[in-house]
């Protein structure tokens, strides 16, 4: 793979790590070993309403606690979405609409312009008062359900909480978080190693440049090859051929078998 591929692999390999553990890291901070997430909003002079789209979101169990200026008294009701709707009507209400994980708040809207009293209904299904402040556990059982919270008259709910346990949100966040890291440290191991250049007697990235050295040797194991054999030919002619001239330089004749040597 060429270097600047895999530098840019690595590289994204790297940022998609480094953002899984951030928000891994992050929700492990924020929920704990238990997995707690806790959010909350302020309604006022408003009542709160909780439809079963926030309250019943999940399957564990909720718990909605709320605090009023001062002494006021505090109630909540737990009914059926569709009774809720009929004893609210157009009174005003900050109804919950969501929440945010960013601000762990309780994202709301008011609206309505009316007024009711709802403790004064026989409906609930459920129901907490207190003074100063109120809490209710909301199960699953029994859902869909609607909570309404609401203080004395001429009071203020300063802050209502909603808190939802969950262990599962830990073990995702801690997965997150250990799956980041990982990538993390192959992306910039995988960009590291991209960016350095060939090791010293290594193999050479241009072809070109090693077929030239091949060649080279191959040429000059074949003139060696050329050589040795010109030098055997002309030790093998040598001897091969004897010497037929005589002293003058004519040829020499071969000797007659009958004549023999005079004395």
């Amino acid at each position: 793979m060429h270097r600047p591929i895999t530098r840019a692999l690595g590289t994204a390999v790297a940022v998609l790590g480094l953002v899984c553990a951030l928000v891994g890291g992050w929700f492990v901070t924020q929920l704990g070993t238990s997995g707690t997430a806790t959010f909350t909003a302020a309604p006022g002079d408003s009542t709160l309403v909780l439809p079963p789209d926030v309250l019943n979101r999940t399957d564990s169990d909720v718990t909605v606690s709320a605090t009023a200026d001062g002494d006021a008294p505090v109630w909540m009701g737990l009914a059926r979405p569709s009774d809720v709707d009929s004893v609210m009507q157009d009174a005003k209400a900050a109804r919950a609409q969501g929440v945010s994980v960013t601000g762990w708040e309780l994202e709301t809207t008011t609206s309505g312009s009316g007024s009711a009293d709802p403790q004064t209904y026989d409906l609930w299904q459920g129901e907490s008062r207190g003074t100063g402040q109120a809490a209710l556990t909301v199960t699953q059982d029994a859902a869909p359900q609607t909570l309404v919270v609401t203080a004395g008259d001429d009071a203020r709910l300063s802050e209502v909480t909603m808190t939802v346990t969950d262990s599962g949100w830990s073990t995702r966040a801690l997965v997150l978080l250990v799956v980041g890291l990982v990538l993390l440290v192959g992306g910039v191991t995988l960009a590291v190693r991209g960016g350095r250049g060939p090791r010293a007697g290594g193999p050479v990235e241009d072809g070109r440049e090693s077929e030239d050295g091949r060649r080279d040797e191959t040429d000059a194991a074949d003139g060696a090859v050329e050589t040795d054999e010109t030098q055997v030919l002309g030790t093998a002619d040598a001897t091969a051929t004897p010497d037929t001239t005589d002293d003058t330089g004519s040829p020499a004749q071969p000797a007659d078998p009958t004549t023999k040597e005079t004395r």
